[in-house]
């Protein structure tokens, strides 16, 4: 039986068509499913000033908040790379939950979409770590997905 609770587990991403994603090093939670691009496989082709489409469902905040802010880590052989969320899209009520998320209580569950228009990096041909997340507004994490990219040139 947990042989095939295990194949299921690994199967049912691919199945569904969904991102590969791990939980990021800070612990925070993760969403019941992510989309980034229609990835399927890792690491996760990200053409260079291409947009980055994510789409994350059921995201349960361990936090009560009135705000949330989105923020993206790049990781390249363990050394982190400055990336500065474009303007306007830190704010994650704003931009990127359904109206009428923002404040979030402690245990609601919502979901997340990051449509970033795509800024060409000066990392070509390798392949990094990225995590995307959510922080409440007191500086905890909300949730956080980590997963490969290939950074490729358009």
């Amino acid at each position: 039986m947990f042989k095939l609770l295990l194949i299921a587990a690994v199967l049912t991403p691919a199945v569904l068509g969904l991102t590969p994603v791990r939980q990021c090093p800070n612990g925070a939670g993760l969403p019941q499913s992510v989309d980034i691009n229609g990835c399927t496989g890792s690491p996760c082709p990200i053409v260079n000033g291409q947009p980055l489409l994510a789409h994350a469902v059921g995201i349960t905040s361990p936090v009560a908040t009135n705000g949330l802010e989105a923020y993206i880590i790049i990781r390249l052989a363990g050394l982190q790379i400055p990336f500065p969320m474009p303007d306007g899209l830190e704010d994650a009520c704003a931009n990127g939950t359904p109206a009428g998320t923002c404040p979030v209580s402690a245990g609601q569950t919502f979901d997340y979409n990051l449509d970033f228009e795509g800024q060409v990096l000066q990392l070509s041909g390798v392949t990094v770590q990225v995590e995307v997340g959510l922080r409440a507004d007191d500086g905890s994490d909300v949730t956080c997905v980590a997963f490969d990219a290939a950074i490729v040139d358009g």
